[in-house]
Order: structure tokens, then C-alpha cells, then sequence
């Protein structure tokens, strides 16, 4: 029970932050558009998932390349942004989740994850709020400096 405390207080210092996150209404009424730093040259990309589609629903998703990252030479590995825009479809509340993953690595927790809570009113005015942002290497490292084991992930 000892441990099992000590492993919940180092998970609980973890949701600190760990990735950009900015929400803002885009031009169209019913739209948010909400962007994370990314870079897609390390095979890491951000998806989304909202669990009640009929409420809210990704409509584009784009990347865009940082050009003030790059050097005078082009040399590939800088980073860019990555944005969604969400559609609020209907009054209601969903919880939207966004992962940090590399595609392939289907076994593999993700490496930072962001989930949000979406309140969608009457005239498409909305709330969006942060519920927790994680790290897999912040919880890794507080669980190893807590027990002094390595760990895989």
C-alpha cells in the first residue's frame, strides 16, 4: 500500500506541462482551432480523439513547418506546428484526447498526452478547458527516482 502511495504521488507530479497547447476560435463561428508544437522528422505526430462525435468532430488537420527553426543551409529536423480544427456540432459536453505517438509503435504508450474537457452551449459559444497534460519520460524518471529501477516503456 506504502509503494502504491508513493507511485500516485510521482503520477500526480507528472501532470505538469509538457507540450504547447493554444485553443482559439477560428473565424468561423462553430470552429476551434487548437495547435501543438510537433516535429514530424522524429516520426512523432498528434492525433485526436473526441469521444462523442455528434457533439464536436476534427474537420483539418494540418502541419506547418517552422522556417525560423531552419538554418540558412535547409537542413532538415526542424520542428513546426501542428493544428486541429474542431467542429462544434451541437450543444453538449465531450472529452477530447490528443497523443503524441509515433504510428507504428502500436505497444507503445504515448509519449505526452493532452485531454481536454469541451462544454458546448446553446449558441455555439463554448469552454474548453485542460484537464491534465502528461509525459511517459516524466512519469518514467519520478517512478525510477522513487524505487531506483529502470523501467521500459
Amino acid at each position: 500500500m506504502r509503494y502504491f502511495l508513493i507511485v500516485l504521488g510521482a503520477l500526480s507530479l507528472c501532470f505538469s506541462s509538457c507540450a504547447s497547447f493554444e485553443a482559439e476560435k477560428a473565424n468561423e463561428a462553430h470552429t476551434i482551432e487548437i495547435s501543438f508544437d510537433a516535429n514530424k522528422t522524429t516520426g512523432y505526430m498528434w492525433v485526436c480523439a473526441i469521444d462523442k462525435t455528434d457533439i464536436a468532430q476534427v474537420i483539418d488537420e494540418k502541419y506547418e513547418i517552422d522556417y525560423s527553426r531552419v538554418d540558412k543551409n535547409g537542413i532538415c529536423g526542424a520542428g513546426g506546428e501542428q493544428k486541429f480544427t474542431i467542429l462544434c456540432k451541437k450543444k453538449g459536453h465531450a472529452i477530447i484526447r490528443f497523443s503524441y505517438i509515433r504510428p507504428w509503435e502500436k505497444e507503445k504508450k504515448p509519449e505526452k498526452e493532452i485531454c481536454c474537457d469541451l462544454r458546448v452551449r446553446e449558441n455555439f459559444d463554448y469552454r474548453l478547458e485542460k484537464c491534465y497534460e502528461m509525459s511517459l519520460s516524466d512519469i518514467v524518471s519520478d517512478v525510477v527516482s522513487v524505487f531506483g529501477v529502470g523501467i521500459d516503456v
